[in-house]
């Protein structure tokens, strides 16, 4: 969504703002930004700008939480499955599939609803398909993210 100067960056951070909730980003998702330096280092400062005006704060997946792993795992199952034609599985982001361990974690920890951005359909629907598998997907919602956010700057 670019940084602060960004349209859609500044739609996001208004929505956000008016809204009672915690924008976390797992600890795993902002160092796969950060391995390359020339390539990542404006998406590290947005995050980092993100954190600094308190809208934004990092998170860590804890294996440790019953059934985060299982989660993980049939959120990588089934992207792979819906994926098959498009990408091979060394191409499927490890930190992808981190996403849905990460959001059944908080809701394992009391969160009444939580919300999972992705930047693809696909991704979209193997987290909510992952999610429903342990029974919670009614408490999780996944949003592709840039439809997301075309509707707040329209």
């Amino acid at each position: 969504m670019g940084g602060p100067s960004n349209e859609k960056y500044q739609a996001f951070e208004r929505f956000v703002r008016k809204q009672p909730i915690t924008v976390t980003v797992p600890e795993s998702v902002a160092e796969e930004l950060g391995e390359s330096l020339g390539g990542y280092e404006y998406q590290r400062d947005c995050l980092r700008g993100a954190q600094d005006s308190g809208w934004l704060e990092p998170g860590h997946i804890d294996f440790s939480v019953p059934r985060v792993p299982e989660v993980v795992d049939k959120r990588r199952a089934r992207m792979e499955v819906l994926s098959a034609d498009d990408v091979t599985e060394d191409e499927i982001e490890e930190t992808d599939t981190i996403l849905a361990g990460f959001a059944y974690q908080y809701v394992a920890e009391g969160a009444s609803h939580v919300s999972v951005f992705v930047s693809d359909q696909i991704a979209e629907r193997a987290i909510r398909d992952a999610l429903s598998a342990v029974g919670i997907g009614d408490r999780v919602s996944a949003v592709e993210g840039r439809n997301f956010l075309h509707e707040l700057i329209d």
